[in-house]
């Protein structure tokens, strides 16, 4: 005789029915749960049956609640509707994902609903027509630099890039970089190894992780700690993270802007946080922000209109640079 012929499993059967059928609009009477059951796995329960497997999963604190008017309902789950609508904005938004990816994903994120609650989140984004990345090797990657980091060793990689045509090819004919991996971080919808390369050019660098191809742990390469790299005393990730919103080479500068616009300050605030600070000075409303320049650089070039830069100069002077140029461009 099977489990799933054994009466013993009842109590599982009565969950999953629980859990695929009822919510807090949706009760089944014993009665129901019998038709189910029977329905689904051949098995015939006795009502006596039904009320002590339900009395023994509220014992174990699931959340069965009885309607006044008769019947059950699995009310908390793992995830209520809220939090699985946001992770599934966050699924279907992110480039890191390819669609199918987005799409399995999702699937299992709505199976902790009921069927009644499910939605295939559709409207948000279909996730087939945004552009994604192509590796398909993106978690095992991330959880072979897990498994390096918890070991202690280096990973190598060859490096996507693209060609003139939008043709991929691997950079320096298949070169491997062997890196020292810190952390794995999400940016603006991409994944990011926070590693060390070559200290001699930058001792905390970054590579797009969707980028890797070909990952391997090094066993004769230990990982060099970060406390030893030259220039880094304390290494703080939200630190880095919050000084290179777009994770681009530069370095950190402190910048003035002014904000000529009041509802401009929601932008400041969204990207920089506590990294900006914002006060009013000769009846202007200003804000220094402490951020890697280049970053910084594209950032205002999004909020020009409503933003001027004070300082530093280097900055305003890259600006004016840059609508020299592209002012240049247009008049030819």
């Amino acid at each position: 005789m099977s489990m799933i012929e054994n009466k013993k499993a009842s109590i599982i059967l009565i969950l999953k029915v629980l859990q695929e059928y009822s919510d807090e609009d949706h009760f089944l009477t014993q009665q129901d749960i019998i038709d189910k059951v029977d329905e689904l796995y051949g098995i015939e329960l006795e009502r006596k049956s039904v009320a002590f497997s339900i009395s023994l999963l509220q014992e174990l604190d699931y959340d069965i609640n009885k309607s006044p008017r008769g019947g059950y309902a699995l009310l908390s789950r793992d995830f209520d509707n809220s939090e699985i609508r946001y992770i599934t904005d966050a699924l279907f938004s992110s480039k890191s994902l390819s669609a199918k990816q987005a799409a399995e994903l999702s699937k299992k994120l709505n199976s902790c609903l009921s069927k009644y609650q499910r939605k295939e989140y559709n409207y948000i984004y279909k996730s087939s027509e945004i552009n994604r990345s192509e590796n398909k090797e993106l978690f095992y990657t991330l959880e072979l630099i897990e498994e390096a980091k918890r070991r202690g060793k280096r990973i190598s990689f060859q490096y996507l890039t693209y060609d003139e045509n939008g043709k991929p090819y691997t950079k320096m004919d298949g070169y491997r970089y062997i890196v020292s991996p810190y952390y794995s971080v999400n940016s603006s919808g991409r994944y990011y190894l926070i590693c060390n390369y070559r200290e001699k050019y930058r001792a905390i660098t970054w590579f797009r992780i969707d980028y890797m191809l070909n990952p391997k742990i090094e066993e004769e390469w230990p990982i060099k700690s970060i406390e030893s790299l030259k220039g880094v005393k304390e290494f703080d990730i939200a630190k880095y993270l919050n000084d290179n919103i777009y994770l681009l080479d530069g370095d950190v500068i402190k910048a003035t802007i002014q904000i000529e616009n009041p509802n401009s300050v929601q932008f400041v605030v969204d990207w920089f946080g506590k990294n900006a600070k914002i006060y009013k000075k000769d009846d202007k409303l200003l804000a220094d922000i402490k951020c890697n320049e280049s970053a910084l650089f594209y950032w205002y070039m999004q909020y020009s209109e409503t933003l001027t830069i004070i300082s530093p100069q280097s900055l305003i002077d890259r600006v004016k640079n840059e609508a020299e140029r592209i002012l240049n461009k247009y008049d030819k």
